[in-house]
C-alpha cells in the first residue's frame, strides 16, 4: 500500500494527550491571547521547529570549521611535500597554487550556500 504524500498546503490532525494541569494551563493561556487552543498548539509548535532549525544552523557552522581544519591540515601538508619532494619549493609552490585555488573555490561555494540558507 503506497503511503500518501501530504501537499505543502495540507494540514495533518494529530491527536495529543495531556495531563489536566496542562489542558488547564494551555486552555487558560489561549484565553489571555485571545485565540484558539489550536492556535496556541500551532503557535508552539511553530515556534519549536525554529529552535530546531536554529540547531541545524549550529551544526552548519560545525561543518565551516571542519572545512577550515581540513585547509590548514592540506597547508601543513603542502609545507611538508617542501622539504622531502624532489624539485623542492618549486614544485611545492606549483602544488600550493592549486591547492589555494582549490581552497577559494570550495570557500565561495560554502559562502553561497550560507547566503542562500539565510535567505528561506
Amino acid at each position: 500500500m503506497p503511503a500518501r504524500k501530504l501537499s505543502a498546503s495540507a494540514s495533518a490532525q494529530i491527536k495529543l494527550r495531556l495531563p489536566r494541569e496542562q489542558q488547564v494551563e494551555l486552555k487558560a493561556l489561549a484565553a489571555d491571547q485571545h485565540i484558539s487552543v489550536t492556535q496556541v498548539l500551532q503557535l508552539l509548535v511553530g515556534r519549536e521547529l525554529g529552535d530546531a532549525s536554529l540547531q541545524l544552523g549550529s551544526r552548519r557552522d560545525e561543518s565551516v570549521i571542519r572545512d577550515a581544519a581540513i585547509l590548514i591540515a592540506i597547508e601543513q601538508v603542502l609545507k611538508l611535500q617542501e622539504a622531502t619532494i624532489p624539485g623542492g619549493i618549486t614544485r611545492s609552490r606549483q602544488l600550493l597554487d592549486a591547492a589555494v585555488d582549490a581552497a577559494i573555490a570550495r570557500l565561495e561555494t560554502v559562502e553561497e550556500i550560507l547566503a542562500r540558507q539565510d535567505r528561506r
